[in-house]
């Protein structure tokens, strides 16, 4: 009901922190250039919540039904935070500022007598946002509570608040919209499955890749990988930059690594390493009394055959210079 007066009973906000409330409006006063941009954003800035929830939305699209399910109770937590804010609204009656304190500085024209001012419902809406798209996204989340905080703030600016309006808004927008985006988490993923299976799907879920999509997806990260220097190295038989004989390994008992004998990249090769050629094993000599592996005429120099030497051991290969990089 509209009154000329506030009611007997109502909350003095003025009491509470009008003299912080008179500061920020002095502020306001020395800040001509700032006034507009400020006015502009407390009156239409709402827009900026509704955009987050926009990109909220299709990001969820590829997500499972708890994230979906949190995208569409967010509205729904929204008003119910309106109306709840309304409520205490109703029950407290603060006189907006505007008529506690005349003499102040004002950029937006004072309400009616009946628009009371306890808690901001602005500042309400906007942290009703927050809370949910926290439970969506943490970045959107951070992005909007920025948001928020320049919208409550922009409130006392322009003279429609006190400071203690923003922040019990700020509290049951928070409050209520935990609660509800919570309850829908819990006990509405079942029919957000079946919203997605059914007509809406296109809405409420992204379209799967196409295969030709998903192949060239796997031959970029493989060539990534590749670039990146993820390739595992050669265990053994690698010398930093110096040709590696692994015929001293084989002298040793110790198994050879079949990539082994391939020195650093541009390095030439050991032609006495008995290799005939990668991934292969030299064969052994039955009868060697030294115990040593012998390399036969064939396979050796990548499949050429070896001559003989005099004395029974193979001769040294002419090499073609370098040995194959590592692949």
């Amino acid at each position: 009901m509209t009154t000329s007066s506030p009611p007997a009973l109502a909350l003095d906000g003025a009491s509470i922190d009008g003299g912080l409330y008179t500061d920020v409006t002095d502020f306001a006063r020395h800040t001509h250039w700032l006034n507009g941009a400020a006015a502009a954003y407390s009156s239409v800035g709402m827009g900026v919540f509704a955009v987050i929830l926009l990109v909220a939305w299709w990001r969820a699209r590829r997500e499972g039904n708890a994230v979906m399910t949190a995208v569409l109770a967010t509205p729904f937590a929204v008003i119910i935070a309106y109306v709840a804010n309304t409520a205490v609204k109703d029950v407290f009656q603060e006189p907006r500022p505007c008529r506690a304190l005349p003499h102040d500085f004002l950029i937006e024209a004072c309400p009616p007598v009946d628009d009371y001012a306890f808690p901001s419902n602005h500042t309400t809406v906007a942290f009703a946002f927050v809370a949910a798209l926290f439970l969506i996204n943490r970045r959107l989340g951070q992005v909007a509570l920025l948001a928020a905080v320049v919208m409550g703030a922009s409130r006392v600016y322009v003279g429609a608040h006190y400071p203690h309006d923003v922040g019990v808004g700020a509290l049951v927008g928070t409050v209520v919209s935990l609660l509800v985006v919570l309850a829908a988490r819990r006990f509405c993923q079942p029919l957000v499955q079946r919203l997605r299976d059914g007509a809406l799907r296109p809405l409420l879920t992204a379209a799967a890749p196409s295969r030709h999509a998903a192949g060239r997806t796997a031959e970029q990260d493989t060539d990534r990988t590749m670039q990146l220097g993820r390739i595992p190295a050669p265990a053994s038989g690698y010398a930093a930059g110096h040709a590696v004989d692994p015929a001293a390994e084989y002298a040793s008992g110790r198994p050879v690594d079949p990539a082994a004998g391939y020195a650093a990249p541009g390095r030439p090769v050991n032609p006495g390493a008995g290799y005939a050629g990668p991934g292969r094993f030299p064969d052994r000599a039955a009868g060697d009394p030294s115990g040593r592996s012998v390399q036969h005429a064939a396979g050796q120099g990548h499949g050429r055959p070896v001559e003989q030497h005099p004395t029974g051991r193979p001769a040294a290969q002419p090499t073609t210079g370098h040995a194959p990089e590592w692949q």
